[in-house]
């Protein structure tokens, strides 16, 4: 029987510039769901996973989504990955701020 877990990584956190999440060790989980929210007004935002084998050094893996400036959330999926994932975001700036809530949803 497969396990699943949901973890909050960032919660209603206000960007200005490039944004990157706090490292989620997942290396129990065989797939990864990211969820990506935003409250109020906001830019468009570039949304990408990231990879890592030590939650220091980071590659990215994935497609790149865009969240528009009219959508509320998105989501971002990884089925190949080591131990460590993360999610980056630009597009923010300290006149367009972003209020933002992340999910990411192991199961394995």
């Amino acid at each position: 029987m497969q396990q699943t877990n949901t973890s909050v990584v960032a919660r209603r956190i206000v960007i200005d510039g490039d944004f990157a999440s706090q490292p989620y060790e997942a290396g129990w989980a065989s797939e990864v769901v990211v969820f990506v929210q935003v409250e109020g007004d906001h830019p468009e935002l570039a949304l990408a996973t990231e990879i890592s084998p030590d939650g220091i050094n980071w590659i990215r893996r994935g497609e790149v989504v865009t969240l528009s400036a009219d959508a509320t959330i998105a989501e971002l999926s990884l089925s190949r990955f080591g131990n460590w994932v993360r999610v980056t975001a630009t597009g923010a700036t300290p006149e367009t701020t972003a209020r933002i809530l992340i999910h990411i949803n192991g199961k394995g």
